[in-house]
């Protein structure tokens, strides 16, 4: 029901951090609330629990599990489009469950005009008295109360409302920005009494780790380090492989080291190596998830994060293998598969190898080998780039360009959606179009080019 969460093993250390701390305190405060995990990791703790956070999503949730009303109304200029909601809004769970179900798809709102976003719009509206009364009903039933809840910021909260000795546990946001991003719609169309903060950059996280670390219970987590607390270092939780490590500091003496079992599995086919000259037949052929997962950690983007596969395929020429994709299940359109990673062999001294995998994944034989994993008709490929430039220099001549937004992630400035048509030729016939363009048109007489920096590194998205 609500966005978001921490991982499964970073709660376990919750739990068995504070379960120490059972006669020694009656209360927990919580920094940084976000979506309540904390908080609903220790409903039957026996602790009474406070917490704290600045955005309208997050107070909302917290205003009612406080007991208290919810000072939320629309905004002037939205009633006009969204006046409807009005007789959902009691003040409790009715207007709670209006955040939650408005967090889905007021960012639609003004683009109705869109084929998609038009239809999920009128989709929502048809929908919603059903969707409101089953969230509210899972509201009422939340087994999880605060004792007070403070929509303010964490470092005043810290200095103005809890008591010096209290136990506090806090996991303040990854990055400064990400819960604004996140929430700008709700801001947008949903007038309450926003309070006033900083922005969490490194200054301010300083600051909190200071105010929290001094007192005698304490559980915080970071994704870097604080040299400092190296003595209260008790977890590291990694989630998934190359994922964001999670570091936990605490003042109990428990320790706990959490990364991720990841099969790796052999890959006996040659790699292209630089200088090596490539052949003349290419060929794709199926991985095992464990070869995929050692070709992704080896060559890939150590900054994305993987997803999943249903299926991989290495890419190989005259059997060395030159790159990798991989598919997933469509989620939406069930003839619309997506291209959830790809990626050349690096390092090499050939140019534009990224888009030779692009070539072998729009092909008739790629999509024959889809079709028949997914046991459906496919006939599109969709994926998505996050990245600096307004479009993608892999992408950009193979696949269309279908939407550019902003993107939520604060290392990437877009978001961009793509698409093409699957099988547009054949692997031979792929083959032939990219030594054409991207091998003679260079001036060179072979399809060795000069390395080219955007996509020698990997899947930039």
């Amino acid at each position: 029901m609500f966005h978001g969460s921490i991982p499964a093993d970073l709660r376990a250390i919750i739990h068995e951090h504070t379960a120490s701390w059972a006669g020694q305190a009656e209360d927990i405060y919580v920094g940084c609330s976000g979506n309540f995990t904390i908080e609903r990791v220790l409903h039957d703790s026996g602790f009474r629990l406070h917490g704290c956070d600045v955005q309208l999503y997050s107070s909302a949730i917290g205003w009612y599990l406080a007991g208290q009303e919810l000072p939320i109304t629309l905004r002037a200029e939205s009633t006009p489009q969204l006046d409807w909601l009005d007789s959902y809004m009691d003040g409790r769970a009715g207007t709670l469950a209006v955040v939650l179900l408005g967090s889905r798809f007021f960012q639609w709102l003004g683009r109705d005009d869109h084929p998609y976003y038009g239809r999920m719009l009128a989709a929502y509206r048809h929908q919603f008295p059903e969707l409101h009364a089953k969230t509210v009903a899972k509201i009422e039933a939340l087994p999880l109360a605060l004792a007070s809840y403070a929509a303010m910021d964490v470092n005043q909260w810290l200095a103005e409302q809890v008591p010096g000795d209290a136990p506090v546990v806090a996991f303040p946001p990854f990055f400064a920005g990400d819960y604004e991003s996140q929430f700008a719609a709700l801001d947008k169309h949903l007038q309450w009494p926003a309070p006033e903060y900083p922005t969490l950059d490194d200054a301010a996280k300083q600051t909190l780790v200071e105010r929290i670390t001094d007192r005698p219970h304490w559980v915080l987590g970071l994704h870097f380090d604080v040299e400092e607390l190296g003595g209260h270092l008790r977890g590291q939780v990694q989630t998934a492989n190359r994922g964001l490590p999670i570091n936990v500091y605490s003042s109990v003496p428990r320790s706990r080291i959490v990364r991720p079992s990841q099969r790796l599995e052999l890959v006996k086919a040659p790699r292209l190596v630089p200088g090596q000259c490539l052949g003349d037949r290419l060929a794709i052929a199926p991985l095992s998830m464990g070869q995929f997962a050692t070709l992704r950690s080896q060559y890939m983007n150590h900054n994305i994060r993987p997803g999943t596969p249903t299926m991989a395929l290495a890419v190989l020429v005259d059997g060395v293998v030159v790159g990798a994709f991989a598919f997933s299940t469509p989620k939406y359109d069930p003839h619309n598969v997506y291209l959830l990673s790809d990626f050349p062999v690096a390092p090499t001294s050939y140019g534009r190898l990224a888009k030779l995998v692009l070539y072998a994944a729009l092909s008739k034989e790629a999509q024959f080998l889809a079709q028949r994993t997914m046991n459906t008709r496919l006939t599109r490929l969709n994926t998505t780039a996050f990245t600096q430039r307004p479009v993608s220099m892999k992408y950009r001549g193979l696949l269309h360009l279908n939407s550019r937004k902003e993107s939520t992630d604060p290392a990437y400035r877009y978001q961009l959606d793509y698409g093409a048509e699957l099988g547009r030729w054949s692997l031979a016939e792929g083959y032939g179009r990219w030594r054409d363009r991207h091998g003679q048109a260079e001036g060179l007489k072979g399809p060795e080019l000069e390395r080219n920096e955007e996509t020698a590194g990997g899947d930039p998205r």
